[in-house]
């Protein structure tokens, strides 16, 4: 069994898969003001009672960021115990893999990802013509949208409903599922999340 955890979109969620079938989708919290830290364990212990989950676990998955501080480690500290303790690979969805994914799909370079994020914090993510990942937090309307962008996705709400760029939304799982097959998973790597302050890549 893979499991997957979306610790970057305001309601985390668990999702198990097994032979290429979604088996189990699951919420963590039931709102954006519900504490991630709160729920983690017993959401896993539930699925665990259910699917005999920590037996049958072969793979693990997570978002990295960018997103909640708070959630982001959170997150990151209970994948790696679960790594560590079933010595099972693992591998970090990145913002690069999202854009990655759906470029092939949209057949589009100019792409964007605009993430919201628990505690209301929102990001803007793209390459640059340089080919770097940028991301830029989001933190009042003032904020201008590069103007190389034609396409932006959105994993819970649009960036600006009166903005004209074409924008649609997908799931962090979604792409994930879709893509796994030709992503590597690996044993005894340090889950390394993306953290941004002051639009400044923390290390």
């Amino acid at each position: 069994m893979l499991l997957f955890l979306d610790i970057i979109s305001p309601i985390p969620e668990f999702c198990v898969f097994d032979d290429n079938k979604i088996i189990l989708q699951q919420k963590i919290t039931q709102s954006e003001t519900d504490k991630l830290s709160d729920n983690i364990i017993q959401s896993y212990l539930e699925i665990d009672k259910r699917l005999n989950l920590t037996k049958n676990l072969t793979k693990i998955s997570t978002t990295i960021g960018p997103g909640s501080y708070t959630s982001l480690r959170v997150g990151s500290a209970f994948m790696s115990g679960l790594m560590i303790a079933r010595d099972i690979p693992y591998y970090p969805l990145s913002i690069e893999d999202i854009l990655k994914f759906n470029s092939i799909k949209y057949s589009r370079r100019n792409l964007a990802v605009f993430v919201n994020s628990s505690n209301k914090q929102k990001f803007l993510c793209y390459k640059t013509k340089d080919n770097e990942i940028k991301y830029d937090k989001i933190e009042n309307n003032k904020y201008s949208i590069p103007q190389h962008i034609d396409l932006i996705l959105f994993n819970n709400s649009k960036i600006n409903e009166n903005n004209e760029i074409e924008q649609m939304k997908f799931s962090f799982f979604e792409d994930f599922y879709n893509n796994y097959n030709n992503l590597t998973f690996k044993k005894n790597i340090i889950i390394k999340p993306i953290y941004i302050s002051n639009n400044q890549l923390l290390n």
